[in-house]
């Protein structure tokens, strides 16, 4: 930037020579301020050589330039009106070569005076750093803070009326759980009809009083309980089950009784008797689960009475006896638990045939019967007994053998 020097003067206009294209602004060239357009030279010169480019290093910055010999200017064609604010904007100064072309031939040494001097180019402006914006503006900053001092969700207490409503949820949840698992341990579904008919064919099969019936009715008893499986609470076929096994004990211990009587072997003996305690412990083991599941099943009632009758505890066959006492199977066990005396047998006597007249089919009664009445010294009953339960059962082993000790205690009798 030169500073104190005074504006060239202007030549008389020569030949006019078409102006040489006007160089761009070289990016690191120096623009002077407060300096006036120089005067068109009078004619055209041939362009002036450019001046080798300076070192920035070395160059100065010159405070004062010697004056050129004024020339007398030509008239001034007029000049626009000025634009208000016009002095303030910056002025390009004119090209080296552009004002050299315009001035004489022979007055180099003036154009060359005139020639402004090149100013030494400053150093570019490091560039200016991006404009950072904030995150969020100043004016939420309190916003933010008024927030964060805020309690939160869950730094309230909840409201009343939610806690109440999630209460009476947890409650009826738990009673419609609590009603599910009454129901499925005391409600009762009925037994599917294939447990249903192997459940009286079992029955049948106990009715003939045989060993291998007896066997059989075993056997189809836990099929049909496999098949109403445990959710059905078949509590009547758990029932038959056990007093089946009942039975084929009370069928040992008549083998064993015979035995002792014709003097058979102790061996034998020994062994019936264990298979019999097996059976009845077997029943226990049945029927013991199944009454705390159910008490007041009257299959369960008379199944465990039979149990403690068949043990010879009449005390605890009475307490099972006493809800079911009007039951028609109760009298078969009541006949069955008095003592094979004269006295007893004549007591058992009404009660067996009222349970045979529940179940006139079973062989099995019809031989409990034929036993108190050869115990109460009626041998022609006894012999309709068991007659009566050889033609029910064919196959009964302990009636043919009672049968055919009668004809000598018959001929006895009168004597």
């Amino acid at each position: 930037m030169v500073f104190s020097q005074p504006p060239a003067a202007k030549q008389a206009p020569a030949v006019s020579k078409p102006a040489a294209p006007k160089p761009a602004p070289s990016p690191g060239g120096t623009m002077v301020f407060n300096q006036p357009p120089a005067a068109p030279a009078a004619r055209a010169a041939p362009a002036a050589p450019a001046p080798p480019p300076r070192d920035p290093a070395r160059s100065t910055i010159p405070f004062s330039v010697p004056q050129a010999t004024p020339v007398p200017p030509p008239a001034a064609p007029p000049q626009p009106a000025p634009i208000a604010g016009a002095s303030e904007l910056p002025q390009e100064p004119p090209a080296p070569e552009e004002a050299a072309a315009e001035g004489e031939p022979g007055d180099e040494a003036a154009n060359a005076a005139a020639e402004p001097p090149f100013a030494e180019a400053a150093p570019p402006p490091p560039p200016a750093p991006a404009p950072s914006f904030p995150t969020h503006p100043p004016q939420d900053e309190p916003v933010a803070e008024e927030l964060a001092q805020q309690p939160g969700t869950f730094d309230r207490a909840p409201p009343r009326g939610l806690i109440i409503g999630v209460a009476a949820g947890l409650g009826l949840l738990l009673l419609v759980g609590g009603g599910l698992v009454t129901w499925r341990k005391f409600g009762r579904r009925p037994p599917p009809a294939v447990a249903v008919e192997a459940l009286a064919s079992a029955q049948a099969d106990a009715d003939k009083d045989t060993l291998a019936s007896i066997s059989s009715a075993e056997s189809k008893a836990r099929e049909a309980v496999d098949a109403a499986g445990a959710r059905a609470r078949f509590v009547e076929g758990t029932a038959l089950l056990a007093r089946i096994e009942i039975q084929w004990a009370d069928a040992l211990n008549d083998q064993v009784a015979q035995l002792a009587d014709k003097g058979g072997d102790e061996s034998r003996t020994a062994q019936l008797q264990a298979q019999a305690k097996a059976k009845l412990k077997s029943a226990f083991d049945l029927l013991s689960p199944a009454l705390k599941a159910n008490k007041e099943s009257p299959d369960l009632l008379l199944a465990f009475a039979d149990y403690y009758r068949a043990q010879r505890l009449p005390s605890s066959m009475n307490r099972y006896l006493g809800n079911v006492k009007d039951d028609p199977r109760a009298a078969l066990i009541r006949g069955m638990a008095l003592p094979q005396d004269e006295e007893g047998a004549a007591k058992a006597i009404p009660l067996l045939k009222g349970a045979l007249a529940a179940n006139p089919q079973s062989a099995r009664i019809q031989y409990r019967l034929a036993i108190a009445q050869l115990a109460a010294k009626d041998e022609a009953a006894a012999r309709v007994a068991l007659n009566e339960a050889l033609r029910l059962s064919p196959q009964h082993e302990r009636a043919k053998a009672l049968l055919e000790q009668l004809p000598q205690a018959s001929t006895a009798a009168p004597k």
